[in-house]
């Protein structure tokens, strides 16, 4: 990973102005770039002037390229820097980067087991009658079972992603998406939640071999890791609330 770092100076009273510009020209363009890991302004005053960095990551000095051209060394500059910038310094700082830190990872893996334990999925699913499970509350409806395997095919769609198997959902989410409950039955609702526990073992075991380096990684271009973990807590936190419903239903209802 490399770190890109631009200083700037102005004037005390210019600073924030400049830099809301430069949140609107080189922050937004870094954003656009292709193998952009993460971007940062610091801003320090000293008397009567203040200073401006930008720091940005990038996977590589290739990435570091498709924003900076081949002459990356050289700072880039907008058309406004020149009313409000003391100084143009014409070069920027590269460093090679290295990162231990894994205190995104491990909120991550708490949000994980929020999920899977107390009233989540073991709360919701652990004394559901298991016939019930199969059972389809209105007309068009899913059951409890479509949805808790719905949630588990995600999981793993989004466990292989990051583990660099980004096609597999390709491959099977015509099939394996929504599951008809016959072939559920056929499963057993004890089995579907050996694979729902299977999917959080998994989880949590392959994140716990990371830093947080690898959320800034693209398991294919325009796509972040730390995106798609998200994207699965939030996917299973909103059928968790839709798994609730059904239970409601079921139990408010005389369908048998």
């Amino acid at each position: 990973m490399i770190t890109r770092i631009w200083h700037g100076r102005t004037k005390k009273e210019d600073a924030d102005v400049y830099r809301e510009y430069v949140i609107n020209t080189g922050v937004d363009e870094y954003h656009k770039s292709a193998g952009n890991l993460d971007v940062q302004i610091w801003q320090r005053e000293d008397g009567d002037e203040s200073h401006i960095w930008t720091v940005t990551k990038w996977k590589d000095i290739d990435s570091v390229k498709t924003f900076a051209g081949n002459d990356f060394e050289k700072a880039k500059y907008y058309p406004e820097d020149k009313k409000y910038l003391l100084e143009f310094e014409p070069k920027v700082i590269h460093c090679n980067t290295f990162s231990f830190s894994n205190l995104k990872i491990e909120n991550f893996i708490r949000q994980f087991e929020e999920l899977y334990n107390g009233e989540s999925f073991i709360g919701k699913l652990g004394n559901l009658d298991a016939e019930k499970a199969f059972v389809q509350p209105l007309p068009g409806n899913h059951s409890v079972a479509e949805v808790l395997w719905h949630c588990i095919y995600w999981r793993n769609v989004v466990l292989k992603r990051i583990q660099g198997d980004y096609q597999f959902g390709e491959r099977t989410q015509k099939e394996q998406n929504f599951l008809p409950v016959v072939i559920l039955k056929q499963k057993g609702w004890i089995n579907l939640l050996k694979e729902l526990e299977k999917s959080q073992v998994s989880i949590i075991e392959f994140l716990k071999t990371k830093n947080d380096n690898f959320l800034e990684e693209e398991f294919k271009p325009g796509s972040k890791n730390e995106l798609e973990i998200e994207g699965i807590i939030q996917h299973d936190n909103y059928h968790l609330g839709q798994i609730g419903l059904i239970i409601s239903l079921l139990k408010n209802s005389s369908v048998k």
